[in-house]
């Protein structure tokens, strides 16, 4: 790719688009900046398999400029569906689901069962997640607003009214049966019903069987009285559930070597109702442009439910609430990994997401950690004080995933300000890669420490020239009930790993092993210094 192309490129948001030899449009993505976003596909450095293919077959770069992040958005999933490029991650399932449409621009309005929703004029109620529910809906409201439902090209050739005109499920318009004006106040009340504005409804209902009453049309007062009640009944029957909860999808999402794992979890009244499974292939380089990529086919044609909630933090949450809300004509709330919702529903989303490990530790770590190499020597490292006095760091070595307590190692804290956690870190760093006489070098540093002690000590490793993998584990902000989080440089939201996990579980027994040994070396330090 030419370089001048690249440099070229405008600093704007909107979407971009690869082409390979043949025009063939290879790959589509959004972005805030343009020319950040293509230049990093071709910087220096440690790709996967499917960046590294579609880098090699890039040829040349359209863009198309949008006004804000929120058009980039939308027209990059537009251009997706229609382009179904190559290396674009593209939910393989296009299954639609299930509404109701109501022709209410006719004469006389239809309604019916559909799967095909377009920008006719007409209202669609749904969807809804299977046929049968539809299907119940229906019989239910046949009962009570009997309203066509033959399709147009059916109901322009009768002149005589169907079985269903006998069976009182069907006023007859086609055979002049009914009026115009009458038609349409059952159509208005049934758009109420459908709508769920059901205590507007009722009492509208009221208010008509009380007229009638008055002026001594009892006929016409009894068929109201069944209707208030048929409704009313089923507004009750589904009412019944409604204090299990909100209607709930939950997302979990697991990085691996060539793709992302993702599972759903469907909750509708606080039930859990099924359990989904994807494996969609992407591109490490835009791992969060993927998720939002997935998030938006899928809710173009599903149902949306009131909440979603996210095992991993993605920039355009905002944009997908806001594009849900107006397609779903209602709130609908997105949280991601930190709130306190999502909390009692995630550690159920990411233990589905396992599958049993068969293969050994190190090739796990490599593969789930995104690792240079496989490791044979790990060190772990924590920092211990009381309240600031006596700060102790400490190194902890594993060998092929077994302690090796010879290679244990003390660091009395001397230079680093008191409770201050980030700068101990650096300085126990610093003065471990100085020494020379501690051993080799680790395949892998684990911090004991969030996302402040993890760039401390990616920073001392950077400065001393030292290529190696670091990550770090922590608890989350709330330490009290928190899940233990892994976080990677370079990488916004910790990597969410299942409790189960054979590469979590040996972080944790290594991380509490440095923990152990760092209360160990700090009460030690403390009684010598108190006896002084």
């Amino acid at each position: 790719m030419d370089d001048s192309k690249i440099n070229t490129l405008p600093e704007s948001s909107g979407v971009y688009m690869f082409r390979d030899k043949e025009r063939n449009i290879i790959y589509i993505g959004k972005a805030k900046n343009i020319k950040d976003r293509v230049s990093s596909y071709f910087r220096e450095g440690r790709k996967d398999p499917k960046t590294a293919r579609l880098v090699n077959n890039i040829e040349d770069i359209d863009i198309v400029l949008t006004v804000n992040e929120k058009e980039a958005f939308l027209l990059e999933s537009n251009l997706i569906k229609e382009n179904k490029p190559k290396y674009n991650i593209n939910l393989k399932d296009g299954k639609t689901y299930v509404s109701l449409k109501l022709t209410v621009n006719d004469k006389f309005p239809a309604l019916y069962i559909t799967r095909d929703i377009k920008e006719d004029g007409a209202l669609y109620f749904g969807p809804y997640p299977h046929a049968r529910d539809v299907k119940q809906v229906m019989k239910l409201v046949q009962t009570i607003y009997p309203i066509r439902r033959c399709k147009d090209t059916v109901f322009k050739k009768r002149n005589r009214a169907c079985i269903l005109k006998e069976l009182g499920k069907c006023l007859g318009p086609c055979a002049g049966h009914v009026d115009e004006g009458k038609y349409k106040n059952i159509v208005n009340e049934l758009t109420e019903l459908l709508s769920g504005r059901n205590e507007r409804l009722l009492k509208n209902i009221q208010m008509k069987i009380e007229d009638a009453s008055k002026n001594w049309r009892f006929e016409e007062a009894g068929q109201l009285k069944e209707r208030y009640f048929a409704i009313k009944g089923m507004v009750e029957k589904q009412r019944v559930h409604e204090h299990f909860g909100k209607d709930r999808d939950v997302w979990a999402f697991l990085e691996g070597e060539t793709g992302i794992k993702i599972v759903l979890l469907v909750f509708r009244r606080g039930v859990l109702l099924k359990r989904r499974l994807f494996k969609e292939s992407f591109m490490r380089v835009d791992y969060e442009g993927a998720i939002s990529s997935f998030l938006f086919q899928y809710y173009s044609t599903r149902p949306i439910p009131d909440e979603i909630v996210l095992s991993e933090n993605i920039d355009e949450i905002a944009f997908l609430e806001k594009y849900l809300k107006e397609k779903r004509h209602n709130v609908v709330n997105i949280y991601g990994p930190e709130n306190k919702i999502s909390k009692e529903v995630l550690g159920l989303a990411i233990e589905n997401l396992l599958e049993p490990e068969s293969i050994k530790p190190k090739e796990a770590f490599k593969g789930t950690l995104h690792l240079k190499k496989e490791p044979e020597r790990i060190e772990i490292y924590d920092i211990s004080h009381l309240y600031g006095t006596n700060p102790t760091g400490v190194m902890v070595v594993f060998e092929d995933f077994k302690m090796k307590k010879a290679g244990y190692r003390v660091f009395h804290i001397k230079t680093a300000p008191s409770m201050d956690d980030v700068a101990a870190i650096s300085e126990v760093l610093n003065r471990r890669l100085a020494d020379g006489k501690l051993g080799p070098l680790p395949d892998l540093f684990i911090i004991d420490g969030g996302k402040g002690q993890l760039s401390a000590a990616v920073k001392a490793l950077r400065d001393k020239a030292v290529d190696r993998d670091i990550i770090s584990i922590a608890k989350g902000e709330r330490r009290r009930g928190m899940e233990d989080l892994i976080y990677i440089p370079n990488r916004k939201n910790p990597l969410v790993l299942p409790k189960s996990s054979l590469v979590f579980k040996e972080i944790v027994k290594m991380r509490d092993e440095a923990h152990r040994f760092a209360i160990v070396s700090h009460r030690k330090w403390k009684r010598k210094n108190d006896m002084l």
